[in-house]
Order: C-alpha cells, then sequence, then structure tokens
C-alpha cells in the first residue's frame, strides 16, 4: 500500500475510532492497560511510550529539530487554541517559534494512558500532559497548563511518526455542575 493510501487509510480509520463506530476490521484493536495484545502489538506500546518519554525530554531540552523529527514529513499539530500547523516544516517553525519565546523557559510532563494498536501500521494514542514555567512575551508567568494529547501515528520505514496531533485543554462546560474525572482515573487532569 503506498504511503498515502495508507495515511488516507489511517486517518478515515482513526476517524471511525472517533465516532464509535467500529466495523469489523478494527476489531483487533487493543487498548493497553485494558487488557489484550500480541506480541507485535507490546512492542508497538513499548516504542511509542518511548518516542513519547523522547519527546518529553527533548522539550525539557528546548531541543525542536529532536522534537520535531517525530512528526511524519505531512503529519500535522493542533493547538488547544486551534492553531493548525501542517507538515513537519510547519511544526518545526511553530516549535522554533514557542521554544524561542512563551516556551524557552518551559518544562513539559507527558503521561500516555491508552495507546490503541489498530494495525501494525496504525496506532491511537491518548494521554495527558502538564505544562510549566511558560510565560507572557513580556515575562509575566503562565499558570501550569494542564491537558489531554490525541493522535495518531503510522509506522513507516521501521518507526513510529506522528501523523496528527491535537492537544485539549479541558473546560467546564456551561450545563455541568462539574467536570468529572473518568471513574477508573482519579489524576485527569482538573479544569483550570
Amino acid at each position: 500500500m503506498s504511503y498515502i493510501t495508507r495515511r488516507s487509510f489511517a486517518l478515515s480509520l482513526a476517524c471511525v475510532v472517533a465516532v464509535g463506530v467500529a466495523p469489523s476490521f478494527v476489531s483487533r484493536a487493543h487498548a493497553f492497560g485494558l487488557g489484550g495484545g500480541t506480541t507485535t502489538d507490546v512492542k508497538s506500546q513499548a516504542s511509542i511510550r518511548k518516542l513519547y518519554s523522547e519527546f518529553e525530554a527533548e522539550w525539557n531540552k528546548h531541543d525542536v529539530a529532536k522534537m520535531s523529527a517525530h512528526w511524519a514529513i505531512d503529519g500535522d499539530h493542533v493547538e488547544p487554541d486551534g492553531t493548525v500547523a501542517k507538515g513537519r516544516d510547519e511544526v518545526v517553525a511553530l516549535l522554533k517559534k514557542q521554544h524561542a519565546s512563551v516556551f524557552k523557559n518551559s518544562h513539559l510532563k507527558m503521561e500516555i494512558r491508552t495507546p490503541w494498536i489498530m494495525s501494525d501500521t496504525v496506532a491511537l494514542v491518548d494521554g495527558v500532559y502538564e505544562l510549566t514555567g511558560a510565560t507572557l512575551p513580556d515575562g509575566t508567568p503562565i499558570p501550569p497548563r494542564k491537558g489531554m494529547v490525541t493522535s495518531v501515528l503510522l509506522f513507516d520505514k521501521g518507526a513510529w511518526q506522528i501523523e496528527a496531533s491535537r492537544l485539549m485543554i479541558p473546560m467546564q462546560l456551561p450545563y455541568k455542575s462539574k467536570t468529572p474525572a473518568s471513574p477508573a482515573d482519579s489524576t485527569a487532569p482538573k479544569p483550570e
């Protein structure tokens, strides 16, 4: 299968999973921590966790070249405010701008909670993050930011790469009295 066809398939598959419709061809997907998985799935899970561990360390060293190398050439990234970086070059530009200013003294802590191994070449990843040490352009400290990350990863040329990354900051919904954490997870990020 060509890279473009595989990418289209992966993004279509992620959309299907995101809306909760699981056709028979995704029935082998396993969420680690919930049980199941083949030997290949276990290796993929370890590789994905390593990728995010490296990304966290690279962020904390402000090494934009190494951070951005985790994205596929045509991968994208969406910030919580809706800013979109399409393609690795735009991801590089966004990270350079951020780490030269508001994030230059920041510290990132990430935890990958659920890597869904959809196939040998596609994974859907959910996790949480906390960012501290960010400042406004005038140097005013920004309170710690807690949020969630969801990414689609593709396995290509022997490595997992980020194809689509989405950050979200939980917020209080006006029709709910409070935003509950998952019953199985008392450490989910709280709204700020």
